[in-house]
């Protein structure tokens, strides 16, 4: 019995130890006639490394998908309307929700990002608005070390850019935050709330 309880703790503080391991995910998007998208996953300091697999869109894509007749929307059932109503009537839920993105953000390191992009739409005044409303955030985002860089193009009507992230988490961290999610009392009361009305 000695032997079977020793074991067990071995394993679980390698698996704890494990998860404190950061994960590192690699991003990278470049966008001209097609968006091409890829991306690794790497862990254990390299170890591990995985590929992930790139889309590739072109416009003669974009424009059988937008010809092609959209599916028919299921209708929620009554059941599930009142459920979701419910979720969303529970007091202390959208606070919890906003706490748990500001927890998660805190628990995500950016250790890379590069953004270089020109848009521009068939009206220049479009270009110029969209531009006024996220020149703050550009602002912001340099501030916060982000390498970000976005262009206006007035006289052309285009989408094109590239993109490149490093993002670090630990996994024992990202499930503590969730876990601590899952049993807080707005969830939980959101949780049963929502049972109740299923019934």
């Amino acid at each position: 019995m000695f032997a079977v309880a020793t074991a067990l703790a071995v394993v679980g503080l390698l698996l704890v130890a494990l998860l404190t391991i950061p994960v590192v995910l690699v991003i990278d998007a470049e966008r001209s006639n097609s968006l091409k998208t890829s991306g690794r996953l790497r862990w254990l300091f390299g170890l591990v490394d995985v590929g992930l697999s790139g889309r590739r869109q072109g416009r003669d894509a974009v424009r059988r998908a937008e010809g092609a007749r959209p599916a028919p929307k299921r209708r929620p059932s009554g059941r599930r309307a009142r459920m979701g109503l419910a979720v969303l009537r529970s007091p202390g839920l959208v606070q919890r929700v906003l706490q748990l993105a500001r927890d998660l953000r805190r628990q995500i390191k950016v250790g890379e990002f590069t953004l270089h992009t020109e848009f521009g739409f068939e009206s220049p005044a479009d270009t110029g608005v969209t531009y006024g409303l996220i020149a703050p955030w550009l602002v912001l985002a340099r501030r916060n070390g982000l390498n970000v860089d976005c262009r206006p193009m007035f006289l052309q009507r285009a989408l094109r850019g590239t993109l490149h992230g490093l993002i670090q988490v630990r996994p024992l961290t990202i499930a503590g935050v969730l876990a601590a999610f899952v049993v807080s009392p707005s969830v939980v009361r959101a949780m049963r709330s929502a049972w109740q009305a299923g019934i």
